[in-house]
């Protein structure tokens, strides 16, 4: 995060990129103040998982996979809030 503060950052890119590199962990900068990156990493990181899914090391039918979406689920408003007691 803070790619648009490099003077601010406390762990150098290379620094960070190598560890990444490691430790076989994904590695993207972002900045949540211009957006920079972003969307990016929400494309990689859907892209990783359905590739793992087509490689089947992920199951998404099992709960112990971390990904669980229900029709109800999507979309759905959710829950009414309980009615104000306000009589104005």
């Amino acid at each position: 995060n803070k790619v648009d503060l490099k003077e601010k950052r406390a762990v150098s890119f290379l620094e960070a990129s190598r560890f990444a590199q490691e430790n076989d962990i994904l590695f993207l900068e972002t900045s949540a103040f211009t957006g920079e990156g972003v969307e990016d990493v929400f494309v990689k990181v859907a892209r990783l998982i359905l590739n793992k899914i087509e490689d089947g090391l992920i199951d998404p039918n099992t709960m112990i996979s971390g990904i669980h979406a229900t029709r109800s689920s999507l979309g759905s408003p959710g829950p009414k809030p309980p009615p104000s007691s306000c009589s104005c």
